[in-house]
């Protein structure tokens, strides 16, 4: 892993509050510290987590950081874990080529995330 992925991923890292059946609650670090810039991007980030089939629904509370994952029982909550991994993973891998796309095709980053977001589904599922 590279020092800037390592950095990114530290200074934004989860941590399991609670899981009750079908209720998942995470903190992530630093979330309270985005600017609002970054928060235009929340619902991107909530569609890419509802790829995983059985996420219900998804709270976040940017004062304190904390999120809330409602979903199926078919899951497991290591499985969520792991997909936010993946998702986190796959928009640093991706940083270069959303900021330079976003202002003038955010349609094309949208679609090329969400691909390559399907077919790492597809491998990990």
């Amino acid at each position: 892993m590279s020092l800037k992925k390592q950095l990114i991923k530290n200074y934004i890292k989860m941590q399991l509050l609670s899981n009750m059946p079908g209720e998942l609650h995470i903190r992530m670090a630093n979330l309270s510290n985005l600017s609002k810039d970054y928060v235009e991007f929340a619902p991107y980030v909530y569609d890419a987590i509802k790829l995983l089939n059985g996420i219900n629904d998804i709270q976040v509370n940017f004062t304190t950081g904390e999120v809330v994952i409602l979903y199926s029982q078919v899951l497991r909550p290591e499985q969520i874990i792991r997909w936010i991994n993946i998702i986190i993973d796959t928009a640093i891998d991706y940083m270069d080529f959303i900021a330079a796309k976003w202002e003038s095709d955010r349609q094309q980053v949208i679609q090329t995330l969400n691909q390559t977001l399907i077919n790492k589904l597809q491998k990990v599922y």
